[in-house]
């Protein structure tokens, strides 16, 4: 893996219902060398048919329709080999997430763009 570009191969399914949020994380995740989809809507990220690989699901945990916990749970139900990293400005992203049955990790926001590439970097490893 490249330390110019620590996220090359890897695939991102990004959702995040804050413009401004999803934008930057985009930015920050596609720089690092993701090759990042990034989709506001839990329900655009449902319809996974256009994504052929994800590797990490990155996702705000406070989503309009479900929680992210709710997405999570039905991303890797059809894909059991994705890594998750929730996001949340409100506490302990994680105590939802307990159950989940794959690798995740958490991010509080804000956050700095190098801590959140650690983050996925180490998931995307797992």
């Amino acid at each position: 893996m490249s330390q110019e570009f620590p996220l090359r191969g890897c695939s991102i399914l990004l959702v995040e219902d804050d413009p401004g949020v999803l934008e930057l994380v985009h930015l920050v995740l596609t720089e690092a060398g993701a090759t990042v989809v990034g989709v506001a809507e839990p329900d655009a990220a449902s319809a996974l048919d256009p994504f052929p690989k994800i590797d990490v699901l990155v996702t705000d945990v406070v989503l309009p329709g479900r929680s992210g916990f709710q997405l999570a749970e039905e991303v890797v139900g059809r894909r059991p080999n994705v890594r998750v990293l929730f996001m949340s400005g409100y506490g302990d992203p994680e105590i939802g997430a307990r159950e989940l049955s794959v690798p995740f990790d958490s991010a509080l926001k804000p956050f700095l763009p190098e801590d959140l590439i650690v983050k996925v970097v180490d998931l995307f490893k797992r």
